[in-house]
């Protein structure tokens, strides 16, 4: 129930949103697979009525009328906050308190979901959080420097969910390193990966052989040829 609230409660006006999973994995404490299957759930109860679509980090969704237009009626979405009180709703602040603690919180996620067990933070890995915080707050001023600090911190957090969400992306060297300190030494470098286009394997074992062909040529003994 306290999920679907929120998912009421990110509609814009044209009852649709985008969540990103670990907003959700954080806030909840719940498996991927369960959220899944509380989205299930409610599509189960709307019918066709409901549309959404799972991505690798985000979900879209939207509510449409019996004749396929956008629900413009706000009384379900009411009623289904009444239902929660309000000592024990949930909600995601807008401007986040301590954007530290938080992308912690996310990296936690991400790291149980990659190796089965939770981060661990010491000296280091602490410092390596704050430089990245430093680093991605000065890119953001950078897009946006009208930006005030609450806005900034989530901007900073978008761009933490961004950069986990997408890490599949990422080359089999740069992907198994995963501690906080090597990336952000290799942060540059892994928002390069992350935009670039990705190759399809047939492109990838065409340029493979295209490299040995080039190694073979030169490592040929052209010296008798003429004679």
């Amino acid at each position: 129930m306290l999920i679907w609230t929120y998912i009421h409660s990110r509609l814009d006006e044209n009852n649709e949103s985008t969540i990103y999973i670990y907003e959700i994995l954080v806030k909840y404490k719940v498996a991927k697979s369960t959220m899944k299957r509380i989205v299930n759930y409610g599509y189960s109860f709307y019918g066709d009525n409901m549309v959404f679509k799972w991505f690798s980090n985000h979900l879209q969704i939207s509510l449409l009328d019996n004749v396929g237009g956008r629900v413009v009626e706000k009384k379900r979405v009411s009623v289904k906050k009444k239902k929660v009180s309000k000592k024990n709703e949930i909600k995601l602040p807008v401007k986040p308190s301590n954007v530290y603690s938080k992308m912690i919180e996310m990296y936690d996620v991400f790291c149980e979901d990659k190796t089965g067990v939770g981060c661990k933070i010491d000296g280091m890995q602490g410092k390596s959080m704050k430089s990245i915080i430093s680093y991605l707050k000065s890119q953001c001023k950078k897009k946006n420097s009208s930006l005030k600090d609450g806005d900034l911190d989530s901007a900073v957090l978008q761009s933490w969910t961004y950069i986990l969400g997408n890490w599949k992306k990422l080359d089999d060297y740069n992907r198994g390193r995963i501690k906080l300190n090597e990336i952000n030494s290799n942060m540059v470098n892994i928002l390069l990966k992350i935009k670039e286009q990705p190759i399809n394997k047939k492109q990838k074992e065409r340029n493979e052989q295209i490299t040995k062909a080039i190694h073979g040529a030169q490592s040929t003994d052209y010296s008798r040829l003429g004679k």
